[in-house]
């Protein structure tokens, strides 16, 4: 008897001939819809018998798996994985795969460039310009050469980034909650990162200890005048609290990669992008085939790491 496979997805659109080469072993409903005609309530009650689910960031509560007796296993195609009930899974033997590394250069590239259009004020100047006013003499940028960069989360992403960051001449500096080396950054505590930096980048997962790792409180310790840019997911930030901020004029900027950017629309000095730090054409079909990968493996026997005793920090609506 097949396994039903149920693939969730209300992002960029999958080709659904991926596949096809499994069909003889799965029973494969795509569900795939954006806005508010993706329901992921529909999804779970039309699909009671699913056994492998793969999915993008979906708030994947027991109140869900518990519709689903027969869920054996669930393919994230992210790499975070904090979104679906870990707790449940454990005690329902439901296997968790992430798709781990698909970023490659993407995401470490893409917070680089929003630090640049930030700190020059690019999206700002070119709005102007198409407004008529070729002087923009009101928006000077900041260079960086001098500047010390804070890096919170030294992961294969973070890392990356003080990489790309070396030939600017900045003085790069990190925190990580596990031990790291590197030879072009030094480790530093939270405050001293928070309270030193000019450009402040999350590029960590989320979890219990980085939720909310920049809240007001932290906020408050860094300079007026210094950017944060994130790529993590947006819980990482207590966005009321950033937004209060640069309302206030507490922090002077931010460059973010959100999922929710609803709160962000009219905040000053701020640079926006919906979750598009990964999206590259490269990254886009290195996703597909690693959580390709994951499955067949998966169906194969081969042992694979399974994710469920990480943490489950359910998706803020806010």
């Amino acid at each position: 008897m097949k396994k039903k496979c149920l693939i969730l997805n209300n992002r960029e659109p999958i080709a659904e001939n991926h596949l096809d080469n499994l069909s003889q072993q799965l029973d494969i409903v795509w569900y795939q819809k954006t806005g508010t005609d993706f329901s992921l309530a529909e999804a779970v009650k039309t699909n009671p018998d699913t056994r492998i689910i793969i999915t993008t960031y979906m708030d994947l509560t027991a109140d869900y798996l518990q519709q689903l007796p027969q869920l054996e296993a669930i393919i994230a195609t992210t790499i975070s994985t904090h979104f679906i009930d870990s707790n449940y899974c454990r005690q329902h033997d439901i296997q968790i795969f992430n798709s781990e590394n698909y970023t490659g250069a993407s995401v470490a590239e893409h917070a680089v460039a929003l630090m640049m259009s930030a700190m020059r004020k690019i999206p700002a100047i070119d709005s102007q310009i198409r407004q008529g006013n070729v002087d923009c003499f009101d928006y000077a940028g900041t260079e960086l050469a001098g500047k010390t960069v804070g890096i919170i989360g030294f992961g294969n992403i973070g890392s990356y980034v003080a990489q790309l960051l070396s030939g600017f001449n900045m003085q790069l500096q990190y925190y990580n909650r596990s031990a790291k080396n590197s030879a072009i950054a030094d480790a530093v505590s939270l405050e001293t990162l928070l309270k030193t930096s000019d450009m402040v980048f999350l590029t960590t997962p989320l979890n219990h200890d980085s939720h909310y790792i920049i809240n007001a409180n932290a906020l408050k310790q860094m300079k007026t005048s210094a950017l944060l840019v994130n790529i993590s997911p947006d819980d990482v930030m207590d966005r009321v609290a950033v937004q209060s901020a640069l309302e206030k004029g507490e922090i002077g900027g931010v460059a973010l990669d959100l999922l929710l950017v609803d709160g962000f629309l009219n905040t000053p000095n701020t640079v926006l992008t919906s979750r598009r730090a990964w999206f590259t054409s490269e990254c886009f079909n290195r996703r597909i085939n690693m959580w390709k990968t994951t499955l067949y493996n998966y169906l194969q026997g081969q042992q694979q790491t399974s994710l469920n005793k990480l943490d489950f920090v359910p998706l803020s609506k806010k």
